[in-house]
């Protein structure tokens, strides 16, 4: 009698080689044009040398130029994906982009509870670069009770915080206020990105990260009027990326921003409009 294998790492078959590598899964959008998104997210865990798995929560209609619209699948068959790829292995760090739809953070957020899956990186995409909507009516109320609170870190841009904790953020002094309260509110970590210090030539792009004991900022030069394609999605996977590799927090935190800092600076232009961030330049 034949019996199927249990849920884990992917099997060998003869001849293969023992060692299996480490498994992140994005749960994210498809961005068409390969900048962000999944794909993005599947570049950045293949430049860090992690097996890269994906699962489709919403479909955009975008290139490089811009988004026109989406088109959100439907819960079941999101949980279904799931479902079919946890029931064969069981990834070693979890990451969530663009949801699309509070009842697609219910479904996540419910097996991630279920299934016991950790850590879980939650990048909270309610918006595209250039400030068109990618989550629809309740989808950030779902994040901040329903998923922010499975989280090992959550990593929010300046304007994503402040949807999240219900206040305006300008400043290094308002970015710990935000992060001090994502971690009251259930994160275990946060990474506050694209604050920009300071005016003119000398000004300064900083990232904040916070782990609910100290505060860490990660500065670099400021790059005016240049809208990198992608650049929170690398950040987020290559984060996921380390951590699936079994590194703690704060170096997986160091990893990622060094990566993606090199990313922006060695952009790939794939269309006619805005460049995107190559993670293979990191490596």
């Amino acid at each position: 009698m034949s019996t199927s294998p249990e849920p884990g790492r992917a099997g060998r078959g003869p001849g293969m080689p023992e060692e299996v590598p480490s498994l992140a899964l994005s749960v994210a959008g498809l961005d068409p044009c390969g900048g962000a998104g999944m794909i993005a997210d599947m570049r950045t865990f293949d430049a860090c040398g992690v097996y890269p798995m994906a699962v489709v929560a919403t479909v955009t209609y975008q290139s490089t130029r811009g988004l026109e619209g989406r088109f959100d699948l439907p819960p079941e068959a999101l949980r279904r994906q799931l479902e079919a790829v946890l029931s064969d292995v069981t990834p070693d760090a979890v990451k969530t982009g663009a949801l699309g739809s509070a009842a697609a953070v219910d479904e996540i957020a419910a097996i991630m509870r279920n299934r016991r899956l950790a850590p879980l990186v939650v990048d909270p995409v309610v918006q595209s670069g250039r400030g068109e909507p990618l989550m629809g009516e309740g989808g950030v109320e779902a994040l901040t009770e329903r998923l922010l609170p499975l989280a090992a870190l959550v990593t929010p841009n300046t304007h994503e915080v402040s949807l999240l904790c219900g206040f305006e953020v300008f400043d290094i002094e308002d970015m710990k206020a935000a992060a001090l309260k994502l971690v009251e509110m259930g994160a275990g970590a946060v990474l506050i990105t694209g604050m920009k210090v300071g005016e003119g030539a000398g000004s300064e792009a900083a990232d904040m990260f916070f782990d609910g004991s100290g505060f860490e900022v990660f500065t670099c030069p400021w790059i005016e009027d240049v809208n990198v394609h992608g650049t929170g999605c690398v950040l987020s996977a290559a984060i996921t990326a380390s951590l699936a590799k079994g590194n703690d927090l704060k170096s997986a935190v160091a990893a990622g921003w060094e990566l993606v800092t090199v990313a922006m600076k060695n952009v790939v232009r794939p269309g006619t409009g805005d460049p995107c961030a190559n993670p293979f330049a990191a490596t």
